[in-house]
């Protein structure tokens, strides 16, 4: 009886310890894993405080001393590569003191980081100092189809100054492309222009071209009875676009379009003349990449008018158009814009159909800007000017819903 007690108090002895050392142990872990947790968050903190201060001194230091701006920008970028302010900066520090290389390795890095056409503009300056001038127009000829007017005139201008005569017979095609679903007609209607040509003179405000133009819609019919709620035609044809300034156009083109539906016994064939003067500018919202959602509110606002002469109808069309809105979402390449658009179309033949005047609000949707692709919902309250020499069927007000997919692209 004796040894067995003896034996259990071993036991049980033995059990206690093991399991004491057992909790020690955790306690330990427990305690070296709160330490290191804290010291790393420590660590990461002064590093933040030290970073901010190398960036601060080195703010503080580019009108003092650049070099040691500079200095104090290169261990700014060494600690936090990817900040593509610094990188941008950086090479901002570099191209001020005509060190166009290093500039353009700190450009380059930032583009990489984040594509941006203005950083690009800025890449190709600094080849052009750096004596690359066949480097400099590869990404200048990119930057004519710039969605950012002033980046468009500004490579367009330097490239008239870069290319020899012999180089500036440059091909462009301009492609667009606008179906949509209109409620008020319940039906669809398509319109797309292709446009390919080259330029004449060196600074490109002239130029030759061939086209494709081709509009119709779903519900048009032709026969003794036609029912026609757009121009269903394809034309093909040769013209002239003279570009005076930046929004300003003049186009003079001949075409022969071909009907897609017959209208009684009317030839399907017939010559198409245009002259047409348009002007279309404006402020545009800057996509500014963003890895998560932003809500900028920048301004959009432009204007779009026409006016032309147009044989086939021997008819003399204006219009104009104005948006106004801002930029509601951001994120990365994606944006949506809300807008009011007010639009007035008149003509010398007094059409009931070209003389109107639409109000509303739009929504636009840009899933990627590099695509050239835009999907638009409107809403247009119209009314049909009382001026019409021709009976007008329809009621004198009318609401539409239109959802358009539109597609533009210049290469």
């Amino acid at each position: 009886m004796r040894f067995l007690q003896i034996f259990g108090s071993k036991i049980i002895n033995s059990t206690f310890y093991h399991y004491s050392k057992t909790v020690a142990n955790l306690i330990v872990y427990i305690i070296l894993t709160i330490v290191l947790f804290f010291s790393a968050g420590f660590s990461q903190h002064v590093e933040s405080q030290s970073l901010n201060q190398i960036i601060d001194s080195a703010y503080m230091m580019l009108n003092v001393n650049i070099s040691e701006a500079e200095q104090l920008l290169q261990k700014a970028v060494s600690i936090n590569p990817t900040n593509i302010a610094l990188r941008n900066q950086l090479g901002y520090t570099y191209h001020s003191q005509k060190k166009y290389e290093l500039a353009i390795e700190q450009f380059q890095i930032s583009d990489s980081l984040n594509p941006s056409d203005t950083i690009k503009l800025q890449i190709a300056f600094d080849l052009i100092s750096s004596d690359k001038q066949d480097e400099a127009k590869k990404i200048l000829y990119k930057l004519e189809s710039s969605n950012n007017s002033s980046i468009r005139e500004a490579a367009i201008n330097q490239l008239s100054v870069l290319t020899s005569s012999e180089e500036i017979k440059k091909w462009w095609t301009w492609i667009y492309l606008s179906p949509y679903y209109d409620t008020r007609w319940k039906t669809s209607i398509y319109y797309g222009n292709i446009e390919s040509g080259f330029y004449l003179r060196e600074d490109k405000k002239l130029s030759a071209y061939g086209f494709i133009l081709m509009s119709g819609d779903g519900r048009s019919k032709g026969g003794l009875s036609p029912i026609v709620f757009s121009d269903n035609a394809l034309i093909f044809g040769l013209g002239f676009k003279f570009d005076p300034m930046i929004g300003l156009q003049f186009k003079v083109q001949q075409g022969m379009a071909f009907d897609l539906i017959q209208i009684n016994d009317h030839s399907i064939k017939k010559g198409d003349f245009r002259a047409i003067a348009i002007y279309n500018n404006g402020i545009y919202p800057n996509l500014n990449l963003h890895d998560n959602v932003q809500v900028p509110f920048t301004l959009l606002l432009d204007v779009y008018t026409s006016l032309g002469y147009y044989s086939r109808y021997d008819n003399g069309i204006w219009y104009l158009q104005g948006r106004g809105g801002t930029r509601i979402f951001e994120l990365r390449y994606s944006a949506i814009d809300f807008y009011a658009k007010g639009a007035i179309a008149r003509d010398i033949k007094k059409e009931f159909y070209n003389n109107l005047f639409e109000g509303g609000i739009g929504v636009r949707m840009i899933p990627n800007l590099n695509w050239g692709l835009y999907l638009i919902g409107e809403f247009q309250r119209g009314y049909y000017w009382d001026v019409s020499t021709s009976a007008n069927p329809y009621e004198k007000y009318y609401n539409s819903l239109r959802l358009f997919i539109v597609f533009e692209k210049i290469f």
